[in-house]
């Protein structure tokens, strides 16, 4: 139904072009032309889909080596000029060789326990002097890095999630997904709204610690949202903000409408343990102060690692059957299709290529 849509654009140019072209484009130029439009618009179709479904996740880690990597040189400039592409009458072309500035050049990598390998910038062209921030590395810290997935459930996230229509009412309370690696791996894990926390830092210290622990251990990516609400339906609209978060978070919401008081919890998280959800909620509202940091940080640990179950995205696969481009790219379907059965049929009318001529 929806190629079918975005076909009728290129069938009514092509039966335009047939009826009223007086012949100047034949019935093999009309199906030419609705093939071709049908193929680039099915590839552009199948690309505007999957690519709706990309997404990211964090995955944590540890540094476990640093190295100093011979490379390639990547300075080049052009050299030895010589006479090339000569003709019969003499008349030659001056062609150049590529040489390079160096025999190599060092690349200066920190290798982590994910097998993933993060290039610190080089302070030389060459790469011959030691970074300072290379220098700073120790083994053993903890790391995050993006990793690219297909997040079936953004296909159709109205079908799955519990509520829509929530986000509008907490819309300045939102805040944006924390995917961002800055200094080459670290990521944060703390969010506050609406609240000053003095041990913001001390937090996203030790969330970076946990999740390196539990990272690959239970395949979990732990984010907490400290949020300066009473009302506890900030969770849908967080929900439908984030769309549920990552196949691999777990989001602890914390309410603080009066600062360090918790007055309520809420866990996010796409895992089926939803005992863990339950006894994690309620074992922190028990605790009930954020000034009580070590107590939270090690109960949100505790319950992680004894109860946390990683969800395989493959459970959400049945979302892609029914998925569709969005307006955007249903859009520029919709201008490629336009563009490729105008052009063609202008082309056709005004040229034969099909046409077979004889030579005597």
């Amino acid at each position: 139904m929806y190629l079918g849509l975005l076909m009728l654009f290129p069938v009514i140019v092509g039966v335009s072009g047939l009826l009223w072209s007086r012949g100047k484009i034949s019935i093999k130029e009309f199906f030419v032309l609705e093939g071709s439009c049908l193929f680039v618009l099915t590839i552009g179709f199948f690309i505007a889909r999957f690519s709706s479904t990309a997404d990211v996740e964090i995955w944590s880690g540890r540094i476990t080596a640093k190295e100093r990597v011979r490379v390639s040189c990547e300075h080049s400039y052009s050299c030895n000029p010589h006479s090339c592409n000569c003709d019969s009458k003499g008349n030659c072309s001056t062609c150049y060789d590529t040489c390079y500035e160096h025999s190599n050049d060092w690349d200066w990598d920190i290798i982590t326990s994910n097998s993933e390998t993060i290039t610190i910038d080089r302070i030389d062209s060459r790469g011959s002097y030691e970074p300072p921030r290379w220098t700073q590395v120790s083994i053993g810290e903890a790391t995050a890095q993006a990793h690219y997935y297909e997040n079936y459930i953004k296909a159709h996230p109205e079908s799955i999630l519990r509520t829509h229509g929530n986000r509008k009412a907490f819309e300045n309370l939102i805040p944006e997904y924390p995917s961002i690696i800055y200094d080459y791996y670290h990521n944060n894990r703390f969010i506050t709204v609406g609240i000053r926390e003095p041990e913001t830092k001390f937090f996203n210290r030790a969330l970076q610690e946990i999740n390196a622990d539990l990272g690959a251990k239970k395949k979990v990516n732990i984010i907490v949202v400290a949020v300066n609400t009473a009302d506890s339906a900030y969770e849908f609209a967080l929900e439908e903000a984030w769309i549920g978060g990552k196949k691999n978070d777990l989001v602890v919401i914390l309410g603080v409408h009066e600062y360090p008081n918790i007055s309520w919890v809420r866990i996010m998280s796409w895992t089926l343990a939803e005992e863990l959800k339950v006894e994690l909620r309620d074992t922190l509202i028990d605790i009930g102060s954020m000034k009580k940091n070590d107590e939270l940080l090690r109960a949100i640990r505790d319950h992680v690692d004894r109860q946390f179950v990683h969800r395989h995205m493959s459970d959400f696969k049945y979302l892609m059957a029914g998925a569709q481009p969005g307006i955007t790219g249903t859009m520029i379907l919709f201008i490629i299709g336009v563009s490729a059965s105008s052009g063609l049929a202008y082309y056709f009318y005004r040229n034969d290529p099909f046409e077979c001529r004889r030579y005597g």
